[in-house]
């Protein structure tokens, strides 16, 4: 019987320990999660901030160019004599569907070549999930 409160006691040390070990583990993986979730947030400002540069980019260099073409294609249409204007307005028009075309193709290559959005933190997600 003298025993028994050696043994109550060794029971709450040992549960003591294990609770112990408990926490320091929950720290530890809040710890992992708020980091991945620090690297998940500054992943999608570098993506939000590219792609508005990238849509700036595209949105200002195609009306400048759009400005220009029309430009061009008015002098050149006030330029020729009658008989030849439905000549180059077809051509004109075909030119710029085969342009367009282009363009378009171009920016598809572009874009799938682009890294995925939160690629490192998919990355460091698939290590963690070996690691445990």
């Amino acid at each position: 019987m003298v025993h028994e409160p050696q043994i109550v006691a060794d029971t709450f040390a040992a549960l003591s320990e294990l609770m112990a070990a408990a926490g320091r583990m929950a720290g530890l993986a809040l710890d992992i999660v708020i980091d991945r979730l620090e690297l998940l947030g500054l992943e999608a400002r570098e993506v939000k901030v590219r792609l508005v540069q990238m849509l700036l980019l595209a949105v200002f260099g195609a009306a400048l160019f759009l400005m220009g073409l029309g430009l061009a294609v008015v002098a050149l249409f006030l330029a020729l004599p009658p008989q030849w204007r439905l000549w180059l307005a077809a051509g004109g028009g075909a030119l710029l569907l085969l342009l367009g075309a282009c363009a378009l193709l171009v920016l598809r290559r572009r874009l799938a070549r682009l890294p995925l959005a939160f690629s490192q933190s998919v990355a460091e997600l698939k290590k963690d999930r070996a690691c445990f």
